[in-house]
């Protein structure tokens, strides 16, 4: 059977060399450009004689076109499947890792960190206390101008010398300038958020606490 021009020009076009098309063959020199009958029942070299699995199949048929190129693509697709199968990967689920957002935390009273994230950098803090200097150290360091132009740096005790303004546990957060810490910890997230807040950096700060 003779594919039609425009089958032929299809094949040729699309599928020529796609898997479904091609076989394994030591007598390519033999089969050249013969057609598929030819290069079926050629003796000694054809499909027919063929000891291949690619090629016992190619012996059965009566015609070579389109629809059989897609039949032979999937069969060898399912072959190769069989053979070299996914393998079953157990995938861990690390959607729930603990880390929160520090404005969906829960109530930081007698909890203590794991650790914290600012600023895509983490930090190993363990004390709410340590994490309070850490964020503000920070902010004081990106934008200091705005703990002097908010209420911000009277919320948080900002003084130049630590028994400034009835500072009662000073600690520094840089060569100059010092910070209340005798707050509770609700307290100092209230204050870190409130940082966060006016400085628009609300999306920066996550945290994990630690599992009892």
């Amino acid at each position: 059977m003779q594919l039609g021009n425009d089958e032929y020009v299809f094949i040729k076009e699309n599928y020529l060399n796609t898997i479904g098309n091609l076989t394994l063959s030591g007598n390519n020199g033999k089969l050249g450009n013969k057609t598929f009958s030819d290069k079926r029942d050629l003796k000694e070299a054809g499909y027919k004689d063929s000891k291949l699995w690619l090629n016992k199949y190619l012996s059965t048929l009566g015609k070579w076109d389109k629809a059989e190129i897609e039949k032979r693509f999937d069969r060898i697709a399912e072959r190769f499947l069989k053979i070299w199968e996914y393998p079953t990967i157990d995938v861990l689920d690390e959607t729930d890792n603990g880390e929160i957002n520090i404005f969906e935390a829960e109530d930081p009273k007698y909890k203590k960190l794991e650790y914290a994230i600012f600023f895509d950098q983490k930090i190993k803090v363990t004390q709410v206390t340590k994490l309070y200097v850490e964020v503000f150290k920070r902010l004081f360091e990106i934008q200091p101008e705005t703990f002097f132009t908010t209420d911000l740096g009277a919320r948080i005790g900002l003084a130049k010398n630590s028994d400034e303004n009835g500072l009662r546990q000073a600690v520094s957060i840089n060569d100059t300038y010092f910070i209340e810490s005798n707050i509770d910890n609700n307290g100092k997230f209230d204050r870190i958020k409130q940082a966060l807040i006016i400085l628009k950096f609300e999306d920066e700060l996550t945290i994990k606490y630690a599992k009892n």
